[in-house]
């Protein structure tokens, strides 16, 4: 696979620190199972993070501050909602055959795309909504040739291109690319013409339409 578009720094750091929300650490996860730049700079910023934690001075901790903390360890419940990447000798490309990458399928409980339950959004235009609390993720399904509104971000978001492709001011998306984008980038995503786009969004504010039409009627589509 050929990544042409890849995560940026601060969002690797702050996916390994585990500051993310679970809906942008999902899109992470999904594309550093296929993305072996990605996997390289995700193990440096691990690597970084580990070198900054050891050089800060250790301070001691009194006998019952530690077993309160010992307990509140073992009371935690195991988090489904921080997805991490799969192993190396576990990855495989995120168009190999109808399978969904593993931190979706971990998720869903599903395996495969034809599992998936749509809504429709507009003609051509379907949605999953996934069951993420910490900011908002789902899935985009973009009939061929077809374009969302134009739009900016209230905040951060990440696109991963799972099937098809598409364009717009920023370039070619293709599978396994990713757009990292903040508030300050407005575009219109247009599928492209020989194929349908399906891609993975998680975001940590929402979107924000150009135009009359569009905006009101956010409400109604849930974007």
């Amino acid at each position: 696979m050929n990544v042409e578009h890849h995560l940026q720094a601060e969002t690797l750091a702050a996916y390994a620190a585990g500051s993310l929300p679970a809906a942008m650490a999902l899109v992470v996860a999904c594309h550093t199972e296929a993305c072996a730049h990605c996997r390289k700079e995700l193990r440096h910023a691990e690597a970084l993070g580990g070198q900054m934690l050891e050089r800060l001075p250790v301070k001691p901790v009194s006998t019952s501050a530690r077993e309160a903390m010992l307990s509140m360890l073992d009371n935690q419940p195991e988090p489904a909602t921080s997805p991490r990447p799969a192993s190396a000798a576990q990855q495989v490309p995120l168009n190999e055959g109808v399978l969904l990458p593993r931190a979706l399928k971990n998720l869903l409980q599903i395996d495969h795309y034809n599992q998936l339950k749509w809504r429709k959004l507009a003609p051509g235009i379907e949605k999953v909504e996934l069951p993420l609390t910490e900011g908002r993720s789902f899935m985009l399904r973009i009939g061929a040739g077809l374009a969302m509104p134009v739009h900016t971000h209230k905040g951060s978001e990440l696109t991963l291109i799972m099937q098809g492709g598409y364009h717009d001011a920023l370039g070619s998306f293709n599978v396994g690319d990713i757009a990292d984008l903040d508030g300050s980038v407005e575009h219109q995503p247009m599928a492209f013409e020989d194929e349908p786009c399906i891609c993975l969004a998680g975001m940590d504010g929402g979107l924000k339409f150009r135009g009359l039409i569009p905006t009101l009627m956010k409400p109604f589509i849930g974007l």
